[in-house]
């Protein structure tokens, strides 16, 4: 097995200066089963194949969530500080207890049309804000407009505390990054995550005295009032829904935007109408990969590709790679907006698929579908400033230029 030592799939500055993609094909080709190793001794294993990375997503058995998610989560292999209390870091079945409540009270069909009433509404207003010639960052000034339509209907929240929630979020994510921190990332993380909790606990206690249940927060408020659940599953549920549904779809958003200005003849088929944006969107979210991947702790020894990983290993999903696979995707480092039976794996597989696939989908769908329509387009004009993470690819900056529609597609 390739064992590498002080591994660039370790650095925030990797992802964000180098080129991981061609790195993790490398991988793919001639090790798709790989030991990475650092100095402080922290190692994982990394799985890049789609069969790979799909049969470890749904071994909940021999692989578990419940010591984190991310590299560094923990330096040692020992429980998350939220293990069994927060969905992405819970095993059964304190898992299946958790999910029943959350998916019945913010993925149900009323609240998805209810999202996507008010995503659409966000959209447009973003969009229609804009002349042609106005030059602004499309990650700041449009993006945005995508998760704070969700955390309007699943929080119960007004625009302006949607958007300071997103920035607190976003700040948790991108805690590297120079863009959304000051001089201590360490200080911005604590201090973000702090909030977030402080506002969402007072968001609880305002429909417990209500008694209020018609969001995804009223109804676990309402849980937390009968016994039925404690108030810090409530709290970290309601934080894991917003860290996980605000960063990963105004990345996408944007990197649909330069997908869509590079791919300028392959755009001309959706805004025909030869394609459909249901297509399309499934290709957008293989192609941009937004969350790169996951990290499982092997609890028994684990074989997989060939090899057998031993128990007590930290081992990383790499859902970026898998969406590459040569053996699973014709012309698979190519966009396809039409690319038919899409087996691409964005949001994971198994029990642990992310909760929030339909609302992420319909989001990216629905900018689809509105950018699509609109008499505008955005010209990009600078090169975008990639995200200083290993886990989330994303844009902290996209200049773009307002164009006529027809500008664009001609």
């Amino acid at each position: 097995m390739l064992v590498v030592e002080d591994s660039p799939l370790y650095s925030a500055e990797f992802f964000a200066t180098g080129d991981p993609w061609s790195y993790l094909a490398q991988l793919r080709r001639e090790a798709p089963v790989s030991l990475h190793r650092r100095a402080d001794g922290y190692e994982f294993y990394a799985l890049t194949k789609h069969a790979d990375v799909h049969a470890a997503y749904v071994d909940h058995t021999r692989l578990s969530s419940a010591y984190g998610t991310m590299v560094d989560g923990s330096y040692l292999p020992r429980k998350d500080s939220a293990s069994g209390r927060m969905l992405i870091v819970a095993d059964q079945p304190e898992h299946a207890a958790i999910k029943k409540p959350v998916k019945a009270g913010g993925f149900n069909r009323t609240m998805l049309a209810r999202i996507g009433e008010t995503v659409r509404r966000n959209i447009r207003t973003a969009l229609d804000g804009l002349a042609v010639g106005d030059r602004v960052d499309f990650s700041r000034v449009v993006a945005p407009a995508l998760p704070m339509g969700v955390l309007e209907v699943l929080f119960g929240i007004g625009a302006t505390d949607a958007g300071h929630l997103l920035e607190r979020t976003r700040t948790m994510i991108g805690y590297r990054d120079a863009a959304y921190v000051g001089g201590s990332s360490l200080d911005s993380l604590v201090d973000a995550q702090l909030e977030v909790l402080d506002f969402i606990e007072e968001l609880i206690d305002d429909r417990i005295a209500s008694g209020a249940d018609d969001d995804m927060i009223g109804m676990l408020a309402q849980l937390v009032a009968s016994g039925a659940m404690s108030r810090d599953v409530a709290l970290l549920n309601g934080l894991n829904v917003a860290v996980g549904g605000n960063e990963t779809t105004p990345h996408t958003a944007s990197l649909v935007v330069t997908t869509i200005d590079a791919e300028r003849d392959q755009w001309r088929g959706v805004v025909d109408g030869r394609v459909g944006a249901d297509v399309a969107t499934q290709e957008f979210l293989r192609w941009t990969s937004t969350n790169s991947y996951v990290q499982r702790l092997s609890v028994a020894d684990f074989e997989v590709g060939g090899q057998v990983i031993p128990e007590g290993s930290f081992v990383t999903l790499w859902n970026m790679s898998a969406n590459r696979d040569e053996d699973v995707f014709e012309r698979p480092d190519e966009f396809v907006v039409d690319r038919r039976d899409n087996k691409q794996i964005a949001f994971g597989a198994g029990m642990h698929r992310c909760i929030g696939a339909p609302v992420a989908t319909l989001e990216v769908q629905t900018f689809v579908e509105e950018l699509a329509e609109w008499d505008r387009a955005f010209e990009v004009v600078a090169p975008p400033r990639r995200l200083y993470s290993n886990f989330m690819l994303g844009l902290t900056e996209l200049q773009v230029e307002v164009v006529k529609a027809k500008a664009l597609v001609a």
